[in-house]
């Protein structure tokens, strides 16, 4: 039987305390928003608190194993249930946590599920609208309505989406398995090249990877041109994860054209490590540059850019405080390694075929989130 209840008939509904407590080097963890990242609780950069001071804080800051811990201030949700053989810890108020008091009608993984859904984020958005900072507050939160399918329903509902999800996660560590066999292969080949490990020979970023001035034609689609900027580029990879289309008499004089014959490097803090190799002609906005390749494999020099050495070198360059900006004086007189030509493209090479090898894994993955989609709509509407 299916039923319409509503969050507080099901849970209790807890959050950490509002005080800053007294820190201490080492002690009880003590979590806020900034320790929940990737579906998972992280404990690496987290505050301690004194036993002392965790034993007088309210059951409201003392999540236990098998509550559901949420984020309720800033990027809401990211619901985790604390797995077995976590810590005790405290949290801060930017935290909340749900502890099941019906478990013969509700699996508090499916309420997980349901913490993704639009059914939820209907409710979110019609309660956060006007508000200056969105958080769960606990008043509105307490009243969410949800579609409660009998026990074994919800179970059988978590089974399948806990499925669906593995094969995404799946063909997600495929793909940075792929990528990072890319960044081995480099370093197994040229080393580290700001230290220049191997001796190679070399020569001023600006001489071999000149800031290219292109200024033919765009490609248009549909009579609209390409418009590229630092939130379409995927971090670590160049990887086009959006696109925007645009009239050129629209496009502003501060942006630059490019062409396929180019390595566009990002000049903006903390984004130094999205480079793109670009597959067609476009234009992008001022925090990106284009750079020649007519000297240099720009497979090898993508590569070169994306390193964390370079980026370390690149970052204490950087100069401004609301918009930090590497220094492109510097980074032009940067003395670039310059392995054999023939090296250099048989790097290319393999990341070319690494690349097609990314294309079917991502096609994959593409098909296992279209039907976790289309089975959260299914499920929760």
């Amino acid at each position: 039987m299916t039923e319409k209840v509503k969050l507080n008939e099901i849970t209790d509904i807890y959050l950490g305390v509002t005080h800053t407590p007294e820190y201490v080097l080492d002690g009880v963890p003590f979590l806020s928003v900034k320790d929940i990242s990737g579906g998972k609780i992280c404990f690496d950069e987290c505050k301690f608190i004194s036993q002392k001071e965790y034993n007088s804080l309210s059951e409201g800051a003392k999540p236990k194993v098998g509550d559901m811990l949420f984020c309720r201030v800033g990027t809401i949700g990211k619901p985790i249930i604390i797995p077995e053989g976590t810590p005790l810890f405290g949290s801060f108020v930017s935290l909340g946590y749900l502890r099941n008091k019906a478990k013969d009608r509700c699996n508090l993984n499916y309420l997980r599920y349901w913490m993704y859904s639009n059914s939820f984020w209907k409710q979110v958005n019609k309660n956060v609208k006007g508000a200056s900072q969105v958080n769960l507050n606990t008043g509105w939160l307490s009243n969410f309505e949800i579609t409660l399918p009998d026990f074994s329903e919800q179970t059988y509902i978590v089974s399948i989406l806990d499925k669906c999800k593995l094969i995404i996660e799946r063909r997600e560590e495929e793909l940075k398995k792929f990528d990072n066999l890319i960044k081995a292969r480099f370093v197994e080949m040229f080393g580290n090249p700001v230290r220049n490990s191997k001796n190679w020979n070399t020569e001023k970023l600006c001489s071999i990877a000149p800031i290219n001035k292109y200024n033919g034609d765009i490609d248009t689609v549909n009579g609209k041109v390409w418009l590229l900027n630092l939130d379409m580029i995927e971090s670590c990879t160049g990887n086009i994860v959006d696109f925007l289309y645009e009239f050129e008499n629209r496009i502003t004089s501060s942006t630059i054209k490019f062409d396929e014959n180019c390595v566009l490097y990002s000049k903006l803090r903390p984004y130094l490590n999205k480079v793109v190799i670009p597959e067609r002609k476009g234009y992008a906005t001022s925090e990106l540059v284009s750079m020649s390749t007519e000297k240099i494999n720009k497979y090898f020099l993508a590569n070169l850019l994306r390193q964390d050495s370079f980026v370390n070198f690149s970052n204490a360059t950087a100069y401004g405080a609301k918009m930090p900006r590497a220094s492109m004086d510097l980074i032009k007189n940067f003395d670039v390694i310059n392995p054999p030509t023939e090296l250099q493209n048989k790097f290319g090479k393999l990341v070319i075929e690494v690349e097609k090898s990314k294309v079917e894994v991502q096609r994959a993955l593409d098909e296992a989130q279209l039907l976790f989609d289309s089975l959260m709509q299914k499920y929760f509407g």
